[in-house]
């Protein structure tokens, strides 16, 4: 019977996936493996030293040659590992489709029975991006810790046939991984989570064992995929402008120059500000007082909350995730005494400042009808909606800016773009503002250049078949967007010329030539541009990201003008740190200038403003 690596892991404070397990074997393996070189030695040192009968009671090791012919043999045991699995894996990846093995190879390795454990717990998209670039994206292959194998997808065609096979996957494994590590959520409850075997559709799989009303994970995708799109997207955005433009209105920035430290951290600021007060109501502001701060002091620590780090070796990170949970709490606490989450009819208000909208309304009517969930698991429960609605939305919305402030030319279309849905009044047509095809243009650039996300599935309820290759049950797919979003190979035969390398911004990339003009068109890219993942798993929060995206461009440039010098916006990349977990903030702080326009600069036409910005930026 296998012995669960992660729960040893668990126990010693590292922890990567809650699903790793290492073969019972392993550990005798290695014993008997060390029993093997001591009694070699041991016969050497007694053939060629004629040692006494006494001697040969002594441990090995005390001999000093016996000591180098050990540590010899073990230096020699991963080199020769290494060396023979990198000429099997090799070989198998220079086969042609005919020719393929019927085994998935298995990447090259250093210590048999641990195989790739230690990469995969400390970056597993470096870990695969390393291999990919070395021998091609054409098949797949698999990667191991200890029993479990993971196969790891990055061919185009390989991960569209992997989505259409997702009534057969699951996702629960990461789900899992992320209630356990980064929401905190209560030990005792997490096998609630883990009993919910129903599904993803309205009705339950057939021998589900789980009762309808403790769906929670149908229940939390069901939410999501409801309130999030329309009819109720559109009033959520238009909460969100309302937000974020008396907010803006609010800055005690004047018509004078001002200096701020840092583009990411006023971002951080605006952004989520608006979002929370949108989804989650005003009265949550109100009471906890620091809480944007608060979230984002949490926030950076996520690599570290998802590594599994224990609370006494790093406290710091656990009291700044206490605090936004506390908070939370203190918020539900009062909601539940004044307000009324049941209001969610459609003749019922859209929002309210107590509960905010419907979509949190919704949240909190299905796990206050789950008895296993207490009071500190729906604050878990919250505390990931918080992360997943603003975690991403912040770093997009400084890279959307950082690409204008560097190059005027681009700041004109943009502006440009944005012109037609401003009213005379200032007012945005939000509907037609999330059409316009240079503005979705450079969203999915961005997205394709600034996000890193390793996406994951488990076989779960019958064995699949991608690229000539049976997938059993139980076995875990792996597929890092990284991998297709910059593979030139892939684009081009996809029909899609690189005017400008992959790893730069093209602006236009996603626009292509018609009788109408310029247009956005995604069509050849299925498979090649996935920051949102795909199958019945989209993320169903791309929408209101998207408009959020737009609307505080808008929102933003209506009012002020940015500037940054050339010297601290060129240059600026992505944090690695955070490879796999979303958006990709910033590796450094970008200093900028900022002043509010005069009232004839913010009544005109936008594209009228982005002269003087072309002429003074640098």
């Amino acid at each position: 019977m296998n012995k669960s690596l992660a729960s040893t892991l668990d126990r010693s404070w590292i922890g990567w996936n809650g699903i790793l397990q290492v073969d019972s074997h392993v550990l005798p393996y290695w014993a008997n493996l060390i029993e093997t070189i001591i009694s070699y030695t041991s016969s050497i040192h007694s053939g060629l030293r004629g040692v006494s009968s006494r001697a040969l009671t002594e441990p090995v090791w005390s001999s000093r040659w016996s000591t180098q012919c050990l540590l010899l043999l073990v230096l020699a045991l991963p080199l020769t590992t290494k060396v023979v699995s990198t000429a099997r894996f090799r070989r198998a990846m220079s086969l042609s489709p005919g020719e393929q093995c019927r085994n998935i190879p298995l990447a090259p390795y250093w210590i048999p029975g641990i195989y790739h454990l230690i990469p995969l717990l400390w970056n597993p998209v470096q870990a695969i991006l390393s291999i990919t670039n070395k021998n091609g994206q054409g098949n797949l292959f698999r990667l191991r810790a200890g029993g479990t194998s993971f196969t790891v997808i990055t061919n185009p065609d390989h991960i569209v046939t992997t989505f259409k096979h997702s009534r057969f996957l699951s996702s629960k494994s990461s789900t899992m991984r992320a209630a356990k590590y980064l929401l905190d959520t209560p030990p005792s409850i997490m096998a609630f989570y883990e009993a919910d075997d129903s599904g993803m559709s309205p009705e339950p799989r057939k021998g589900s064992k789980v009762a309808p009303g403790d769906r929670i994970l149908y229940k939390q995708v069901h939410s999501h995929q409801k309130y999030l799109a329309s009819p109720y997207l559109e009033p959520l955005a238009q909460r969100y402008l309302d937000s974020l433009s008396h907010n803006l209105e609010a800055l005690q920035i004047g018509d004078d120059w001002v200096e701020l430290p840092d583009l990411y951290e006023f971002c951080q600021e605006v952004v989520t500000e608006a979002i929370l007060e949108s989804m989650m109501g005003s009265k949550i502001l109100e009471l906890n007082p620091t809480i944007v701060e608060d979230f984002w002091s949490a926030k950076k620590f996520s690599p570290e909350y998802f590594r599994g780090w224990p609370r006494w070796l790093v406290p710091k990170i656990f009291r700044a995730r206490d605090r936004v949970l506390a908070a939370i709490m203190k918020w539900h606490n009062y909601a539940l005494a004044h307000g009324d989450h049941t209001t969610m009819e459609d003749q019922d208000p859209d929002w309210d400042p107590i509960w905010g909208s419907k979509y949190v309304k919704a949240r909190a009517h299905f796990a206050l009808q789950m008895k296993p969930l207490t009071a500190r698991a729906r604050a878990a429960e919250d505390w990931g909606l918080m992360f997943g609605a603003n975690g991403n939305t912040a770093p997009s919305m400084f890279w959307f800016i950082l690409e204008v402030l560097k190059d005027p030319g681009l700041f004109a279309k943009a502006l440009a773009d944005i012109d037609p849905c401003v009213s005379e009044n200032g007012s945005i047509n939000i509907n037609a503002l999330g059409e316009r095809p240079f503005l979705q243009s450079m969203y999915a650039e961005m997205l394709r250049l600034r996000t890193s996300s390793l996406l994951s599935r488990i076989v779960e309820y019958r064995d699949i078949t991608i690229g000539g290759h049976r997938i059993p049950r139980g076995e875990y797919i792996l597929m890092p967007n990284d991998a297709v979003h910059f593979s030139t190979q892939a684009w081009e035969n996809a029909g899609r010329p690189l005017k400008i390398p992959l790893r730069e911004f093209d602006a236009e990339r996603f626009l292509v030539a018609s009788d109408k003009g310029q247009q956005f068109n995604q069509d050849g890219l299925s498979g090649l541009w996935i920051p949102f993942s795909g199958g019945d798993r989209m993320c169903p929060g791309r929408h209101i990201l998207k408009l959020e995206i737009f609307i505080t461009f808008a929102c933003l440039f209506l009012r002020y003008e940015i500037r940054a010098k050339a010297s601290e916006v060129d240059g600026v990349k992505c944090d690695m740190k955070y490879q796999g977990l979303g958006a990709l903030p910033p590796d450094r702080r970008v200093p900028f200038r900022i002043r509010r326009k005069t009232q004839e600069e913010a009544q005109g036409p936008m594209q009228r403003h982005s002269e003087a910005f072309g002429n003074k930026q640098r």
